[in-house]
């Protein structure tokens, strides 16, 4: 019986998921570019940086990168960065369609069955997350139209 309520002792004294998550700094993510080279997240601190997940062997993509390169045409001059992980399991379409991309572009070889895409709880693509100059997360991104504003804020 004592075990028992040292248990629940020690349980009741145990942050929760959710304050757990508020006290969580950034997963760093460390990928390969289209060269091979390994590119880090956390090597982006001090920018406000739009961390995507996506796949170029959607329907979505063309449409979608258009959209994003209008942002980052915007904001890139004013310490804004575009860290977009893809998920394709195909490399080398990957890399013809990365190629033409102005912000760093990684592709994750694991695709669907990635551990950092479910560190960050990705479930469907696209995906995206903002964070800012001090690299901690500040806002899951529902609809890439919106967006401008935030990255404003942060700039």
């Amino acid at each position: 019986m004592a075990i028992a309520s040292l248990q629940a002792e020690r349980q009741l004294k145990q942050p929760t998921l959710l304050e757990q998550a508020k006290e969580a700094s950034l997963i760093d993510i460390s990928l390969p570019d289209i060269k091979g080279k390994q590119q880090k997240l956390s090597d982006l601190k001090g920018k406000v940086v739009l961390l995507d997940f996506t796949a170029y062997q959607t329907d979505y993509s063309p449409e979608y990168n258009i959209l994003l390169a209008k942002i980052y045409k915007q904001f890139r001059d004013k310490g804004f960065e575009i860290y977009q992980v893809s998920l394709d399991n195909n490399e080398n379409f990957w890399k013809v369609s990365a190629s033409n991309l102005p912000w760093i572009c990684v592709r994750d070889e694991a695709s669907i069955y990635s551990t950092v895409a479910n560190l960050y709880n990705v479930k469907n693509l696209p995906s995206a997350f903002l964070i800012d100059r001090t690299g901690a997360i500040q806002k899951r991104i529902a609809s890439i139209e919106s967006i401008s504003g935030e990255i404003q804020k942060l700039l």
